[in-house]
């Protein structure tokens, strides 16, 4: 069996090697046909490098020159973007220049346009060059320059504005009257300082309205001189009549004006507590001025007559005489030294000075009052004067500044309670200066006579002299 089995494989070896041999030609065959083929390929793939190489070099020499043409152009380029940028700096410069130079000739020309509106607006012309002034508004609504038409024609209406402000004219108009109706009448222009009107029922001054293209009568009590005026220059029996510079500001003030208590209400609630001090002095003044003439003043006459009755040695009738004259403060004093006849001189001068003090307080009786009354009314004054300013800041504050008029009036209010205060405190000091000085006076004249009457006791022996200090001898 294993020799069987080895001759089979030795057989199949041979078939299989015959075949193999027989393959293996074919493919040698074929791979040397193939071999050629692939040589000849790629002689012809390196013919067409070699040929592709070349067109490159010629294709990247002819870039490089196209390069560098293209560089020497853009160094042109570059010098000439260079001077250009230069021009265009220096053209920038003068364009500035020239445009602050035409800013600043349109301002000129945007201010002279508005002070000429300004100018209109407040004269009594302005309702003679309502179409003219369309150039102002034109000129003030644009943002860009004005145009030289716009410019001739605000110089043209200038001069016009110059001329007929040098002319009077006289003529029938229309207007606004008092009550807001349009009345129609006579109207006398005195060129741009005012103008007069007078109709069927009334006459009176005319002033131009809030845009100055209307004319409006003006509003208040116009002074009968200057009505009689206005009548008699529109009848040409005068040449001339009285003009209203102040464009109605003082009628309007005249209409206006307050009376003497709203006067007094606007200076607030503290005008009150001072017109009481006021009236509450004048009482006190009252009282010491009647108290002040009660008194008799002829203490020389009274002085001889009760020094009479000492030497006559009629005590009783001189204190009698003394009761009599009690609204003569002489005589109060005199009694008081006829009491102590027979006492010592000190007992004199003591009861002298006793009777001295008590006639102070009826002398100087309610004048500590009224000095406090004098010192306090400015006072309460200066404090309706600070409170009134603070409430006018406040309104700054809230409002701005943008209105004068409404600054002054709370100002003026606000000064009213230190006018009221000083009116008050002013005749309080000087009726208290009077009665002190009145005081002073009365006082003087009874130390005088009180001293006079006591030399008198001491000569006639009523009065024993104080005897002097043992040490002094």
């Amino acid at each position: 069996m294993k020799t069987l089995k080895t001759l089979v494989i030795a057989a199949l070896l041979l078939v299989a090697h015959s075949s193999f041999a027989a393959s293996w030609q074919e493919i040698s065959d074929s791979l040397t046909t193939m071999n050629q083929q692939g040589l000849s390929r790629a002689a012809m793939i390196e013919q067409l490098i070699h040929q592709d190489e070349a067109d490159l070099k010629k294709a990247l020499s002819q870039l490089r020159s196209k390069v560098k043409q293209q560089k020497q152009q853009l160094s042109v380029a570059q010098q000439d973007l260079a001077k250009l940028s230069k021009v265009e700096q220096k053209l920038n410069q003068e364009l500035a220049a020239e445009q602050e130079e035409i800013e600043g000739i349109q301002g000129t020309v945007l201010g002279a346009a508005k002070r000429v509106n300004d100018l209109f607006e407040h004269s009594p012309l302005g309702a003679e060059f309502v179409q003219q002034r369309q150039t102002i508004d034109t000129i003030l609504e644009k943002k860009n320059f004005p145009g030289m038409d716009e410019i001739r024609a605000l110089t043209a209406l200038c001069r016009a504005y110059a001329t007929a402000g040098s002319q009077v004219t006289l003529g029938n108009g229309e207007f606004f009257a008092e009550d807001g109706n349009v009345v129609r009448g006579e109207i006398a222009r005195i060129g741009a300082l005012g103008a007069v009107y007078r109709d069927r029922d009334n006459a009176g001054y005319l002033q131009a309205n809030s845009d100055g293209r209307e004319l409006v009568a003006v509003a208040g009590e116009i002074p009968g001189p200057a009505l009689n005026a206005i009548d008699r220059f529109f009848s040409g029996e005068h040449s001339h009549l009285p003009l209203d510079i102040s464009g109605g500001a003082v009628f309007l003030q005249m209409t206006q004006s307050k009376s003497f208590g709203e006067w007094l209400e606007s200076g607030g609630f503290l005008v009150w507590p001072i017109l009481a001090i006021g009236v509450i002095a004048l009482l006190l003044a009252a009282e010491r001025l009647a108290f002040f003439l009660r008194i008799r003043a002829n203490s020389d006459t009274i002085l001889h007559q009760v020094t009479r009755y000492v030497e006559l040695d009629q005590i009783k009738e001189g204190e009698m005489f003394c009761r009599e004259k009690k609204n003569a403060p002489t005589c109060q004093i005199l009694a008081s030294c006829l009491k102590q006849i027979g006492q010592t001189q000190e007992v004199l001068d003591n009861a002298l000075e006793e009777a001295l003090m008590k006639q102070m307080p009826r002398f100087e009786k309610f004048l500590p009052t009224m000095a406090m009354f004098a010192a306090i009314a400015p006072l309460l004054g200066l404090l309706g004067t600070v409170t009134g300013m603070i409430s006018t800041f406040q309104v700054i504050t809230v409002f701005g500044t943008g209105d004068p008029k409404m600054m002054s009036g709370g100002i003026s209010e606000a000064l009213i309670t230190t006018q009221v205060g000083l009116a008050v405190a002013i005749p309080i000091m000087l009726l208290h200066h009077l009665f002190e000085r009145r005081v002073d006076v009365l006082i003087g004249d009874m130390e005088e006579k009180g001293t006079a009457f006591k030399i008198t006791l001491l000569k006639t022996g009523r009065i024993t002299p104080q005897p002097q200090d043992s040490n002094h001898e």
